[in-house]
């Protein structure tokens, strides 16, 4: 049940407009959901602006690393009207999405704890009953700044299974290093960036990459030592020199993004880089003066051939120097890199000039089947969907920005994702009954496709069988029944139906308080 006013459906300059204006609490914050048979979930209310233009299929994918106490830390799958499909137990979770296993569809996410900025724990990679499958946690050490010791070390910023049923993941790991080329002490300390490629189902490390290891250059780092939240080179506090925050395999190479670098690099199986993009000088390749980037999140290459490939980015270029001032908006960019001639051309200059956006970290560019894209803006709690054409066909927003927070945002949604999914849970449905309002409320935490409920009135004695109420239209993740006009006294059961086939029914209830 959503707690905002009426929903309000208009047409204003070509925009069709859900959920506006969306009510605040009574203490000001931004709202959200709740619900009878799920009181601990909490997910935001949607603000949602429509074009009537043809959007991507599927559901939406994202998680929220909270700044402030009242929103939620958790993993949710939304339509994008609104409605709750899954909520994840509460934890610190993130990159919640759709990958495939074995040919068939997965859900993964990362699970962990964090020191200061980086993350350290395990994925869970679970089936469609939300079952987890398999835990990818290889049996590596990686050194804390205030020695931590955790289970499993696999950074937040990555998991990527391959083609070949592997998983890429980030590590960061301190180190001592000489600083001096970068104004820092003889015997400082910095973030060595790795990335490991690890069988999900063995756990057995196949390859490892090191930043450090790979001898890039401390003085081409765009960071600038001891400013902002890249630290100052102490045990303490190392200087997170690289930020890798992407990779993926493509062929038979990696592709890896650094984001203090303002460079994405292609690695053969060797570990050696084959070539560079980067966002100021181009690289090893010629960028339009309209390309250039900086700061950058999610570099994806597909398409990708021995002549050439498509690469995007979500370019998270917040004004520099000094960092993050608020002068450069933040936008998605689609590029055709040509091998030969080593060209980038740009296709796509995704960015919503009635909205500009000033995210100060994370964001996510997902190409979409249709031709559209999708962009998660981090720190800024929106999303939008692009046309092929650039036209904002769909814009949500579900947070403040807060100023009064030291981290200024309310949550951080690290990567937003839209994906088909079908999800039948494990678990059974769940029923309750409000006896001071006579009503039944049912839903399926993560059962996708549910159209109809039917009501079920249970045994009043061992010589009557339970019988039907009549079959109800599913209203989204909460369904209500109000018993007033029913004679039913004695216990009640629903039972969710897809596309007219039942699937499971929730335990009886018994009307306890029934008028």
């Amino acid at each position: 049940m959503v707690e905002f006013s009426p929903t309000l459906v208009f047409v204003l300059f070509g925009v069709l407009s859900l959920c506006q204006p969306v009510k605040r609490a009574d203490n000001g914050t931004w709202p959200t959901q709740s619900f009878r048979t799920a009181p601990a979930f909490r997910p935001p209310v949607f603000d949602i602006s429509k074009s009537g233009a043809a959007l991507a299929p599927g559901l939406l994918m994202m998680s929220f690393i909270p700044a402030v106490d009242n929103v939620e830390s958790a993993a949710v799958i939304m339509t994008d009207d609104g409605d709750l499909v899954w909520n994840s137990s509460p934890g610190s979770l993130s990159n919640l999405r759709v990958q495939r296993l074995d040919s068939a569809p997965v859900l993964t996410y990362w699970n962990g704890s964090s020191v200061g900025e980086k993350g350290y724990g395990a994925v869970s990679i679970l089936d469609s009953t939300y079952t987890e499958i398999y835990q990818v946690c290889p049996q590596i050490y990686a050194r804390t700044p205030d020695d931590s010791l955790f289970d499993c070390y696999g950074d937040i910023h990555e998991s990527y299974i391959t083609d070949r049923g592997t998983m890429l993941m980030t590590v960061y790991n301190i180190t001592t290093a000489d600083l001096t080329s970068v104004n820092g002490p003889k015997d400082g300390w910095i973030y060595d960036n790795l990335f490991y490629e690890v069988d999900i189902k063995t756990n057995e490390i196949l390859f490892r990459w090191s930043s450090y290891d790979a001898g890039i250059p401390l003085t081409a780092s765009r960071a600038p030592l001891g400013e902002a939240s890249e630290g100052n080179g102490t045990r303490e506090d190392p200087f997170d020199y690289f930020h890798i925050n992407s990779v993926q395999r493509v062929g038979s190479y990696y592709f890896m993004n650094g984001r203090n670098y303002w460079t994405s690099y292609l690695i053969d199986g060797n570990g050696d880089i084959v070539w560079t993009i980067e966002g100021d000088t181009g690289g090893n390749f010629t960028i339009p003066e309209d390309g250039h980037f900086a700061w950058q999140h999610h570099a994806v290459l597909r398409n990708f051939t021995d002549s050439g490939a498509i690469l995007t980015y979500f370019d998270n270029d917040n004004g520099n120097p000094p960092l993050f001032n608020g002068t450069k908006p933040a936008r998605g960019l689609e590029f055709n890199l040509d091998f030969e001639n080593k060209t980038a051309t740009l296709l796509k200059n995704l960015i919503d000039p009635n909205e500009l956006t000033y995210p100060i970290a994370a964001g996510s560019y997902q190409s979409l089947p249709n031709g559209n894209a999708i962009l998660g803006y981090g720190t800024y709690p929106s999303l939008k969907e692009f046309g092929p054409d650039g036209d904002v066909r769909m814009s949500i927003r579900f947070g403040d920005i807060d100023t009064s927070s030291p981290a200024g945002f309310t949550s951080l949604t690290y990567r937003v994702w839209r994906d088909q999914w079908v999800g039948t849970p494990a678990w059974s449905p769940t029923l309750v009954f409000d006896q001071d309002n006579q009503s039944l409320y049912m839903s399926w935490n993560g059962a996708t496709g549910i159209t109809t409920w039917e009501i079920s009135c249970g045994n009043t004695t061992e010589q009557q069988s339970a019988r039907s109420l009549g079959m109800i239209p599913s209203t989204g993740f909460e369904t209500m029944f109000n018993l007033t006009s029913s004679e039913c006294r004695s216990s009640v059961q629903a039972t969710a139906y897809r596309a007219g086939t039942p699937l499971r029914s929730t335990n009886s209830v018994l009307l306890t308080g029934r008028i």
